[in-house]
């Protein structure tokens, strides 16, 4: 039977709040697992070395699962990238490739280069639809996935909305496009952009129209990952809302809205929707 796994985003645990202390990281992997989250991504843009090392542990005696999120400027890097993967079991790598080839040929041929390595470590690869990387922009990713039918990707279309600034309300041309996008979708994240703002608060009134355009696009997304993949496969679901300065913050820098609550929330509507699928599906 085919199922649902909600992670939660390590980065987004940061408070980086003035005059509040970070937690330490044993309580963040508690504080994760006791609010039922499934598993953590990992970043692998970390500065601290010694992280993957406790985290490795703190997995375990969770019985977590994880991903791991990665920013290769080169091919090299993705050996590196892998041995972590591997190490931790992730459940994938998910590439953010900060490599900017100019033809989408040169795109493929980095792309095709990666998944072969991750075929060689036995690790699945997709690519984050993400600014500054090589899916930066909507258009030159579709013309790569048309060349590499193999590549699957993780979609955080928070990416999109505000790199091509998408008309409000978004109009078929553009539903169409983040269509093939979603089409080639393993993996979600969970975000909410709008055209000017790549984190907006969830409940604030002017917001509801995206809110509401990016449940409907998970549910869209969810349902084409069911057509596509086998009875027992599992589908992940990463809540990321990136601490401050990623989402506007206030004159003391403090953060607008509470974002392990709306993390919270996003997990429970992502849930929701994959149970009102499931029950569709099975009639």
């Amino acid at each position: 039977m085919q199922s649902l796994e909600v992670f939660q985003s390590l980065w987004s645990m940061e408070r980086r709040q003035p005059g509040v202390r970070e937690l330490e990281l044993p309580q963040v992997f508690d504080r994760i697992a006791t609010a039922g989250f499934r598993g953590i991504a990992l970043d692998t843009g970390t500065d601290n070395p010694a992280l993957f090392a406790q985290a490795e542990g703190l997995l375990k005696s969770h019985d977590l699962g994880c991903i791991v999120t990665a920013f290769p400027n080169s091919v090299e890097d993705m050996k590196q990238i892998l041995d972590i993967s591997a190490r931790v079991d992730a459940r994938f790598a998910c590439i953010n490739a900060q490599v900017f080839p100019l033809t989408p040929r040169e795109g493929a041929d980095f792309v095709n280069e990666c998944l072969e390595l991750g075929q060689a470590w036995q690790v699945p690869v997709y690519f984050e639809t993400h600014r500054l990387t090589l899916t930066t922009d909507l258009l030159y990713t579709l013309q790569v996935l048309e060349l590499v039918p193999q590549l699957e990707l993780v979609c955080d279309l928070s990416h999109y909305v505000v790199a091509r600034e998408l008309p409000n309300p978004v109009d078929d041309y553009w539903q169409g496009l983040i269509r093939r996008v979603l089409e080639r979708g393993a993996a979600f994240q969970g975000r909410v952009a709008s055209r000017e703002q790549v984190q907006v608060p969830l409940h604030f009134p002017q917001h509801q129209y995206w809110y509401e355009l990016f449940q409907q696009w998970w549910r869209e997304g969810f349902d084409l990952w069911r057509d596509r993949k086998g009875d027992n496969d599992t589908l992940n679901f990463l809540c990321e809302l990136g601490p401050a300065p990623y989402a506007i913050t206030d004159a003391q820098g403090f953060d607008l809205t509470d974002r392990w609550s709306e993390a919270l929330d996003i997990k429970t509507r992502v849930q929701e929707i994959w149970d009102a699928g499931d029950k569709a599906t099975s009639k």
